[in-house]
């Protein structure tokens, strides 16, 4: 294997040369044991015989030759899992950059409603329906691109909308007409923000178990500081050039150093694992092997029986939509979420509204600072959450003799809900009573901070729920999150103005109520999906178990310091 983190069981102890610390591999009827030196079963690996499977003496370990990887790679090293880790995580740094752009083109548009109000005689509110319809098309778009990605693969759709949205961002930039710019807004959203749903099956394709929550943490920390990297970046070049132009050119700029790090970068990192590795299709080697993978002629030429068909792949979208726990998380993450961008858009409004009017009165380029907030926020919930996920899990699996259940992810809302509720609070009574806007500051990068960690809690959970589906998941939840960032900015800001900030859904009324009610429902997770996981791994027979003996518990077997329990399909699934 090409992977230096990984190994086989060649690279494990040999059987009858113990090392004093590391198992050794001994296999009888079927059944892989790792063995202790002193003989003790600390691991067992049930075989799948019906279908010819066996976990054999090659039980693939990471580089500390105790993490169990899954799942387990092949010896084809075409195989995504088997890659160096330069080139995986060149191509998360691709997916990563992807999102972050989709959502930095949308809200560049927010520091530029003013100057483009000017300039087509519009009033600002209309200047900013181009803004409102960005944000849905994200959402949108996350359903037409993600179900591609298992018909034609990974790589083109990444390639191929990332070059339209290049396009479309151009044609932003020309157009002199306000109709025209209204259509070239929503195809670019359309087609610029692919990023923010494939990173989740990319993750999928290339990186182990043990190996995800992390993975997620960092590409959710892109693009959730884009939404206000846009607004920073965008008032501090208004109140430099006078002008809303140079900010999208910015945004072409950075899409044109993402196509060209796709091309360099890029690569296929669809795998089908039920076909057998003899079978699979050569990719070759060299730079011309992969630029045909990326702009997808190797697909269409290996598309049968390797790739889904089109009405196959979008059908899993009404199969992952019927499963009860997908809409209800997708829900009340998308509520959460709305708050988010809730005060992004409140905050941003009473802030530049001169004083005589209710407002602040502050000027582009304060808040252009201000704007540091959210973004130095999410990068501490990343910085949190990256060791406190992996945290709860260990001491899930020292409490619950080694196990492992999804909902263990969700432990992580609940502290997080202890800063959220008070941050939303801090907002509302701020803006109510028009209080210094350092209440906004604290309470704007409290709530930020905990939106970060619960988003990769409630993404790490859903995929650890129907990890088949990884694609799928990703598209949902995409969608909430989009399409609820859409409505709340028609209702949010007149009802404040109407009813008091700190009274409505928003910044300390009814705000904390969702939360709560989120925690709470996000708690009978379990009852819903379990059964469900249940029922379909005993009619699938193809599904063997891979567990730790209750007493070995304090061995440490795996990334995690304890190895839990996995369901193995034949196909290497979990």
């Amino acid at each position: 294997m090409s992977d230096k983190n990984s190994t086989s069981g060649s690279g494990s102890p040999k059987i009858g040369q113990p090392h004093e610390g590391h198992p050794k591999q001994v296999a009888d009827d079927g059944l892989v044991k790792l063995q202790s030196a002193k003989g003790d079963t600390v691991l067992a690996i049930q075989s799948d015989a019906e279908h010819g499977k066996t976990a054999g003496p090659g039980v693939k370990l990471a580089r500390d030759e105790q993490t169990v990887l899954i799942p387990q790679p092949t010896e084809d090293m075409d195989d995504p899992l088997n890659w160096c880790s330069f080139r995986k995580h060149m191509i998360l740094i691709c997916v990563s950059l992807g999102a972050f752009l989709g959502d930095l083109g949308m809200a560049v548009g927010i520091p530029s409603v003013v100057l483009q109000s000017q300039e087509w005689a519009i009033s600002p509110t209309v200047a900013n329906l181009p803004n409102n319809l960005a944000v849905l098309m994200i959402g949108i778009s996350s359903l037409v691109w993600m179900p591609l990605t298992n018909c034609w693969g990974r790589a083109p759709v990444f390639f191929w909308s990332t070059l339209m949205g290049l396009m479309f961002t151009l044609g932003c930039l020309v157009t002199r007409d306000f109709n025209t710019f209204y259509a070239m807004r929503a195809l670019q959203a359309a087609t610029q923000a692919t990023g923010s749903t494939i990173g989740l099956v990319v993750i999928h394709d290339m990186f182990f178990f043990h190996e995800h929550a992390r993975k997620i943490g960092i590409w959710y920390a892109f693009f959730l500081t884009s939404p206000f990297a846009g607004p920073l970046l965008g008032n501090f070049m208004i109140a430099g050039l006078g002008a809303w132009r140079p900010v999208f050119w910015l945004v072409f700029a950075v899409g044109a150093a993402l196509l060209g790090m796709t091309l360099v970068f890029f690569d296929e990192t669809m795998y089908n694992r039920s076909i057998a590795v003899e079978k699979q299709p050569r990719r070759g080697a060299g730079l011309l092997a992969r630029l045909l993978r990326v702009l997808g002629i190797w697909q269409w030429k290996h598309h049968t029986g390797y790739f889904d068909g089109v009405i196959e792949s979008y059908w899993k979208l009404v199969i992952v939509c019927s499963k009860p726990i997908i809409p209800i998380t997708v829900f009340i993450y998308g509520i959460i979420f709305m708050w988010s961008i809730g005060i992004n858009q409140t905050s941003a409004i009473l802030l530049e509204t001169p004083r005589a009017n209710g407002g602040y009165g502050l000027s582009a380029r304060a808040i252009g600072y201000i704007y540091f907030t959210p973004i130095v926020a999410t990068l501490m919930g990343e910085g949190f959450g990256h060791f406190y996920n992996d945290y709860l899990v260990r001491r899930h699996a020292r409490r619950h003799n080694s196990t492992f259940v999804p909902e263990v992810r969700l432990w992580a809302t609940y502290p997080m809900a202890v800063i959220m509720i008070p941050g939303l609070v801090l907002v509302g009574q701020t803006l109510q009573k028009h209080l210094h806007w350092a209440g906004i500051i604290f309470g704007w990068g409290a709530y930020q901070l905990g939106v970060m960690v619960v988003s990769v809690a409630v993404v790490a959970y859903v995929y650890d729920c129907y990890p088949g589906h990884a694609a799928e998941v990703s598209a949902f939840v995409n969608f909430g999150r989009a399409l609820c960032g859409f409505v709340v900015g028609y209702f949010q800001q007149e009802w404040g103005l109407n009813q008091g900030f700190d009274v409505v859904p928003q910044p300390g009324g009814h705000g904390p109520r969702v939360i709560l009610f989120a925690v709470q429902q996000l708690r009978l997770g379990r009852t819903i999906a379990v059964p469900q996981r249940i029922l379909k791994r005993a009619l699938d027979d193809r599904y063997s178990a891979v567990t730790i003996p209750p007493g070995r518990r304090q061995q440490r077997l795996s990334g995690l310091n304890r190895l839990v329990t996995y369901h193995l399909s034949h196909d290497g699934r979990i």
